[in-house]
């Protein structure tokens, strides 16, 4: 700041200048302006520059923009200023008023006045009123013109003079106009050489230029470059360059050079520097030096662009959120303050990521656990080949410095995502919108990947079915399997054996609302039932699309197919299997035992569909599919048959056979289990049928890619 003041102070400094600090909104530029007016002012009282004065102005652009004529209001304050210099004599005070009325005159438009017409008496002889058309009153005398000669009345010759008149003074009006700017700029010139050079300089601030409309910001530094670029005037403008850049673009169409044009403007650019961690730390801590967790300065300190106004909106939104916190019971044993901090840093400083995580919270937990585990192969000198394997949709977020080093502040439990559900993450993205309106998640969604994430499953052989000896262990160990076995469903499992299958790849989940709805809005199909008035409610984004049919299945990757040019489609009941249970014919994904805690059913689960991945990774399959145990059913692309009691597609399991025909008619396969089942039916060899047009609350699907086997 001294610096530049002294620059501004110098008695030998060569005028006319303009000096432009540039920043980014909120930045601190009215701040630092403010600071280099103090001084020079100072500097004027205690007689610093050898005696020099400086007259300073303050211009708030934006205050003043609406005005017609916003330049003429900063022409104004400037004349207003130097008025007010103490010995000014009566001829300097008498010229000044010239200048003003000279001004006034410029800025007004050559228009004599308007005219009002009644259009009825006009449009027939014996009009009564009517509407009235009020027109500049050269147009409407035109008007009338075109009105007389239609009627064919004798007055179209007084018209036509009666127009010319008007036309001969709006240009003597014009002429008028144009030779009052000229003698203002001239005189001027002249006043400050006279009364204002002698004594030191003019120091005129310019604010919130870039917050103005782009003509008006324009038409600022034109005015500037016009009327008040004379010797003893200095400039100090606070803008945003790229804002005024993008101004000059639109004003002049990409006629003339942005970058050039504001280079002509500003001969001393001064460019905001971000503020060092240690400054912002300290910045974030006097403005809330009661955090309830000291941990959290650091998150905003850190996590966010060091900008003091957006600091200190994002500072205060948290503060609020604590407090919500703080008086509910419920939240305050679920919202972890660190947590909350970095949540609320996304909010505000990757708005993008954070409308994402909207539609798909778990996608957090997936984006820390990468960059920790970058961070810890970069200790060890692993190669980028052991990461974990991102999302498509989380690509443009891998490479974000800041973001890596938000998420990885701190090693503590209470402090991390990673360790989350899906549910819980959620838990404070609703929180955080509480104090920040964004934009509805319909029109978020085309930032999803439309694409579902794929695993890959080898190809080999692998147990398909149920062999007796499992069957008689579940008997002595699980009363469900009594059911099973009197009603006969094991059978439908009979006999286990051997299935050899070609490479393919599987969803990693089920198929989400937020993932459908992008087949739903490019195709104009009809959405499923529970969807409010056509759309999903939010909280379901990222749940297992339900009350899906088999041909609204086989729709979506058909739709996919051609969309991407890859090979989706439904996985055979074959592929599913395999994909959920491996190569070994174990009972669950995880293996032969029962873990209520790994699955989403009867009777632990909460009685409703839960967000994919909820209970990964404990629950996953070897080959990392989620979610294929419970939640949803999901449909397979093969037949059972007409017979619901008894399958005309038993085992072995043959793609040859006719049950793999999309065109044949039947009862199709669902695989998986739902929300509303016991252990027994969530098993990876359990088959149910259903008549393809049906969907229900607990009938969704995940999608395959590769060649059929």
């Amino acid at each position: 700041m001294d610096a530049l003041a002294d620059i501004l102070l110098d008695p030998d400094a060569r005028t006319p200048l303009t000096m432009g600090v540039f920043g980014a909104w909120g930045s601190g530029k009215t701040s630092l302006m403010k600071m280099i007016e103090a001084r020079l002012k100072r500097a004027t009282s205690n007689g610093e520059g050898g005696g020099r004065q400086t007259y300073t102005v303050w211009f708030n652009a934006w205050l003043y923009s609406k005005e017609e004529a916003l330049w003429r209001a900063l022409v104004m304050q400037v004349l207003a200023r130097v008025r007010r210099i103490r010995d000014l004599d009566e001829e300097a005070v008498a010229k000044l008023n010239t200048l003003s009325d000279q001004l006034d005159r410029a800025a007004r438009p050559a228009e004599l006045g308007h005219l009002s017409i009644a259009a009825a008496r006009l449009l027939e002889e014996e009009g009564t009123g009517g509407a009235q058309i009020t027109l500049a009153l050269r147009y409407g005398l035109d008007f009338l013109e075109n009105i007389a000669q239609a009627r064919q009345k004798g007055e179209l010759a007084a018209l036509k003079a009666l127009r010319d008149q008007v036309r001969r003074a709006t240009s003597d009006l014009e002429q008028e106009r144009v030779e009052s700017l000229g003698r203002f700029q001239a005189q001027f010139k002249s006043l400050i050489e006279q009364y204002v050079l002698p004594r030191g300089y003019l120091v005129v601030f310019v604010d919130d230029l870039d917050r103005c409309l782009p003509d008006k910001a324009v038409e600022v530094l034109e005015a500037i470059k016009l009327f008040l670029d004379v010797p003893g005037c200095i400039f100090v403008l606070g803008l945003d360059p790229e804002a005024i850049e993008d101004a000059v673009r639109t004003r002049y169409r990409g006629e003339v050079k942005a970058r050039e044009y504001l280079e002509k403007i500003i001969q001393l650019p001064f460019i905001l520097p971000p503020i060092e961690d240690e400054a912002m730390r300290a910045y974030v801590e006097s403005l809330a030096p009661a955090l309830s967790d000291g941990r959290c300065a650091e998150v905003f300190a850190q996590g966010l662009t060091p900008n003091p106004r957006q600091v200190k909106r994002t500072l205060n939104i948290f503060l609020l959120l604590s407090r919500l916190v703080d008086k509910r019971a419920a939240l305050a044993g679920a919202i972890a303050p660190v947590r909350l901090a970095k949540m609320v840093a996304i909010q505000h400083a990757h708005p993008d990521l954070y409308a994402l995580l909207r539609l798909r919270p778990g996608y957090l937990r997936d984006l820390e656990a990468f960059f920790r585990a970058a961070d810890e192969a970069g200790r060890r000198g692993a190669g980028e080949e052991q990461l974990p394997r991102l999302p498509e949709a989380l690509g443009p977020f891998q490479g974000r410095e800041a973001l890596r080093r938000l998420l990885c502040l701190f090693e503590e439990e209470d402090t991390r995502f990673d360790g989350l559900k899906p549910t819980e993450v959620r838990s404070y993205l609703t929180l955080a919108r509480r104090a920040t309106p964004v934009e509805a998640p319909a029109a978020q969604v085309a930032r999803l990947s439309f694409e579902p994430e794929m695993i890959a499953v080898p190809g080999g052989p692998f147990l398909m079915g149920t062999a007796e000896t499992q069957v008689q262990a579940l008997l002595d160990r699980f009363g469900w399997a009594k059911e099973f076995k009197e009603k006969g469903w094991f059978d439908h499992e009979h006999p286990q054996h051997e299935v050899t299958l070609p490479a393919f790849e599987i969803g990693r989940y089920p198929v989400t609302n937020a993932e459908y709805a992008v087949f739903v809005g490019a195709t104009g199909h009809a959405p499923p039932r529970h969807w409010r008035d056509g759309h999903f409610p939010e909280e379901l984004a990222d749940h297992p699309v339900v009350h899906v049919t088999w041909h609204d299945a086989v729709a979506y990757v058909a739709w996919l197919r051609e969309r991407t040019g890859q090979s989706y489609r439904l996985p055979t009941e074959a592929e599913w299997e395999k994909a959920a249970r491996g190569d070994d014919g174990r009972l669950w994904p995880w293996g032969d035992e029962w873990h209520p805690a790994r699955v989403n059913c009867r009777p632990a689960g909460p009685g409703r569909t839960t967000p994919v991945g909820q209970y990964s990774p404990a629950g996953d399959c070897s080959y990392g599919a989620a979610d294929v145990a419970g939640n949803a059913w999901e449909w397979c692309s093969s037949l059972w048959g007409d017979d619901p009691e008894k399958p005309s597609f038993g085992y072995p399991y043959r793609a040859d056979d006719g049950r793999e025909n999309l065109e044949a008619g039947g009862l199709r396969i669902l695989r998986g289990g739902s929300y509303a089942n016991n252990p027994g039916v969530v098993r990876c060899a359990c088959r149910l049928r259903l008549n393809p047009g049906h969907g229900f609350d607990y009938s969704g699907f995940r999608v395959a890619r590769g060649f059929l086997p």
